[in-house]
């Protein structure tokens, strides 16, 4: 019967299908016959029980132009809920166009707001969206009651609570009755999990909490520390097991984390490390390189624990920046035994691995392909990028409640990159970039640049028409725009120590400056670094948290000239040493973070790595901490990261 329905329908549907795709609204003649049938009730839905959501979407699209205006609100949310979960959420609001709810049953109208709510999260309107959803314990009908919770929590992980969107996850899955459903929703707070750093994991298990949540941060904190490896999750969890009988996640999410560090570990026994140690990156290359092998000796092994597996080789390689020859040094790496290959660190040979597809072995490079929309299997990509820092400026200025920038950088190929980087961000979480300028990287007066950017060149010339027409001289006060909130500059520490007060002379002293950490030196230096008083820029822990870092500690003593000028280069040399175990776990679990020297890391699904930092000012010439996540509150009174 079910599959004679579906041939009968088919044809008709895919027509309708179609259709949907070209228009929205289909509006009901007024007094139409009801000409639904049960037999296309029940195939709608057997389409949305099985996912087939575009399917489903229509029918439930024809039904409602079909039934009864009485019947029409239940069918008119079915349509839309296929839209939100087939990710067509600009479809949703004209789906509503026209449509008064007025008369509605109140269980349908509260649908209409969750939907609609839905569909302003995934647009970007989350304040907004989390404001018109109904409180969840007003909702009656169960099933809009777990839609509602679920987009209540995408919503507050939106805005960075990821603890209280497990919470409602938690919620979510008590009202769930189907196993696969029960599933999806564990496997979408794990994920919501991941979104925290370790710190936050363990300052949240202080607190005072339900069983379940406490189980799951726990279990999560199991994942991290036993690094996916199954000699050490195995018998964690079994204890975990002890102490959490009869917990959601002991079942089948339990059984596929267990299934997955079979099959996601990384643990490489000849490692090649490929850097250049002759020519203009040999500062560069020695400074990862001594911070690799620092890591390396530091790593215990199986010393401590016989079951785990032995530190691997490590073969130093001095790699050519000719692409031929570095190939040749690559297969013979493979050919020698290596198992991962740690480089190249030029740009022009990672955009040549990307080219060229597969290599041979997992490789981790220490730079970035342009192309940041392409991955290719066995390639990751690791470096301190500086759109990574441009982005991360924009976060933190959103969340400062910054929403108008303008834009002040040098006229170099960074310069134009990071603006890029910072505007497409900004802009795609809500603010606007009104403006900017360029300055000539070379020189030092840049009040011109700063006088376009800020409009004072439209007041100064009225001013002047102003004096023409009258005849005399007048006093005058410059007025810069008013239409924006913060600045957004680009430069090394030079160059920032220049435009600082350049900005404070020309009249925009109360706008928030933001920057990326190449204005910082990385050492103190409070004499040349008072100009850059009460500037915001973003930066490493290795940088702005070394007094309490064993590693800056040891390597400090050890290279105490290097570290100096290269100093967040021994971090990614440490980090990239220590992150090949959790390179696969993390892509595959790309919102999974794990706290390192060069900040909070996570793994994206094209293999790049990205930097989550830390944001900090400048107070009497010294760096102060001011947050160490954009989704924490500030920390109270600043943390000074004097040495």
């Amino acid at each position: 019967m079910r599959h004679s329905l579906r041939l009968t329908l088919l044809l008709p549907l895919l027509a309708l299908l179609l259709a949907a795709c070209q228009t929205t609204t289909v509006m009901r003649q007024p007094g139409a016959a009801d000409h639904s049938t049960p037999e296309q009730q029940l195939l709608a839905d057997d389409y949305a029980r099985n996912g087939d959501w575009d399917l489903a979407q229509a029918l439930y699209r024809q039904l409602a132009e079909q039934v009864p205006p009485a019947q029409q609100p239940r069918y008119l949310n079915r349509a839309a809920e296929m839209l939100y979960r087939a990710g067509r959420h600009d479809e949703i609001e004209p789906l509503y166009a026209d449509r008064d709810d007025t008369d509605w049953p109140p269980a349908e109208r509260q649908a209409r707001q969750i939907l609609l709510a839905g569909a302003m999260i995934q647009r970007g309107k989350t304040y907004r969206a989390l404001s018109a959803l109904p409180a969840v314990d007003a909702i009656e009908d169960r099933h809009y009651r777990a839609l509602a919770l679920a987009i209540r929590a995408d919503g507050l992980l939106a805005i960075g609570k990821p603890l209280e969107a497990a919470e409602l996850r938690i919620q979510r899955g008590q009202l769930l009755d189907d196993p696969q459903q029960r599933l999806d929703n564990q496997q979408a707070l794990w994920d919501t999990l991941n979104r925290m750093g370790e710190p936050a994991v363990i300052k949240a298990l202080a607190r005072p909490l339900t069983p379940q949540l406490r189980g799951w941060l726990e279990l999560n904190l199991i994942a991290r520390r036993s690094d996916m490896l199954p000699q050490k999750l195995e018998p964690w969890i079994a204890k975990w097991r002890q102490l959490y009988p009869g917990h959601e996640a002991d079942g089948d999410f339990v059984q596929s984390l267990l299934e997955n560090s079979r099959l996601i570990y990384t643990r490489p026994r000849q490692i090649a490390l490929m850097l250049p140690l002759v020519g203009k990156l040999r500062g560069v290359a020695e400074a990862i390189q001594d911070g690799f092998l620092y890591a390396w000796y530091a790593d215990p092994g199986n010393r401590d624990d016989p079951k785990a597996p032995p530190k691997p080789v490590i073969d130093l390689i001095d790699a050519s920046s000719d692409p031929l020859d570095f190939y040749l040094q690559y297969g013979q790496a493979v050919e020698d035994g290596a198992d991962f290959i740690v480089g190249p660190l030029s740009k022009p040979l990672v955009n040549s691995l990307l080219a060229e597809g597969k290599p041979a072995v997992p490789t981790l490079t220490l730079n970035y392909a342009d192309d940041a929309n392409r991955g290719a299997e066995n390639l990751y990509q690791f470096g301190l990028s500086p759109e990574d820092e441009a982005e991360q400026v924009a976060d933190y200025a959103l969340v400062d409640g910054r929403y108008h920038a303008l834009t002040l950088t040098p006229d170099t190929r960074l310069g134009e990159r990071l603006r890029t980087a910072f505007t497409r961000r900004f802009e795609a979480l809500g603010g606007q970039v009104v403006g900017g300028a360029d300055y000539a990287a070379r020189k030092s007066d840049y009040s011109v640049p700063i006088k376009q950017m800020l409009n004072l060149t439209s007041s100064y010339r009225r001013h002047d028409i102003l004096q023409t027409v009258i005849g005399r001289k007048i006093e005058f006060i410059p007025r810069r725009r008013q239409d924006v909130d913060m600045i957004f500059i680009v430069g090394n520490p030079r160059q920032a120590r220049l435009i600082k007060p350049q900005l404070k002379f020309h009249r925009a002293k109360d706008l928030p400056v933001y920057a990326t950490s190449s204005v910082s030196s990385g050492s103190p230096d409070p004499d040349a670094d008072r100009d850059l008083n009460g500037l915001l820029f973003v930066d490493t822990p290795w940088s702005l948290q070394n007094a309490s870092n064993p590693d800056y500690q040891e390597v400090a003593r050890r290279w105490p000239k290097s570290v100096k000028r290269y100093g967040r280069f021994f971090a990614l040399g440490i980090d990239a040493y220590r992150l090949i175990p959790a390179l696969r776990r993390l892509l595959i679990n790309p919102d999974e973070k794990v706290a390192m020297n060069s900040g909070i890391l996570s793994v994206d699904r094209n293999g790049r790595v990205h930097r989550e930092l830390i944001l900090a000012t400048f107070e009497k010439g010294l760096a102060r901490v001011l947050k160490e996540r954009v989704d924490e509150a500030p920390i109270e009174g600043g943390k000074s990261t004097a040495r």
